[in-house]
């Protein structure tokens, strides 16, 4: 295996975990809302809700990240046509554009985590206030 081959295989690696955190985000905020279907609203719900929320944002900013990942791709095809390597105006046109999105793709990909984890320490959150409320 040559050495694009095995940056392509790492690169499909990678979009395939970053598809897994975006499942999970959307599992927890399925398990989220079951987990409160017959709750009244209180204030100790806050926490619930912030939680929820940052998993939206995560599942959205990763959904952005493998779209853009995917358009990178579609570039990095067209960039290695004979007809783009003999014009070196689009051949640059094409790789600022692959940098360009492969640097907002990164981007997202970092607040997808950034989100998750700040979700799950709201959850946490929650799940302790719960445990205070149902002691006392």
């Amino acid at each position: 295996m040559d050495e694009k081959q095995h940056i392509n295989e790492l690169d499909k690696i990678g979009v395939r975990f970053d598809q897994f955190i975006i499942a999970v985000n959307g599992a927890l905020i399925a398990y989220s809302f079951k987990q409160i279907e017959n709750e009244k609203m209180t204030i100790f719900l806050i926490p619930l809700g912030l939680a929820i929320l940052f998993w939206s944002l995560s599942f959205y900013y990763g959904i952005n990240s493998v779209r853009r990942l995917i358009s990178t791709r579609i570039i990095g095809i067209f960039k290695d046509r004979n007809e783009i390597k003999i014009n070196p105006e689009f051949s640059k046109i094409a790789r600022e554009k692959f940098n360009q999105i492969g640097d907002v793709a990164n981007k997202n990909n970092k607040r997808m985590y950034y989100f998750l984890y700040t979700g799950g320490l709201f959850y946490i959150t929650w799940q302790l206030i719960e445990m205070y409320n149902r002691t006392f």
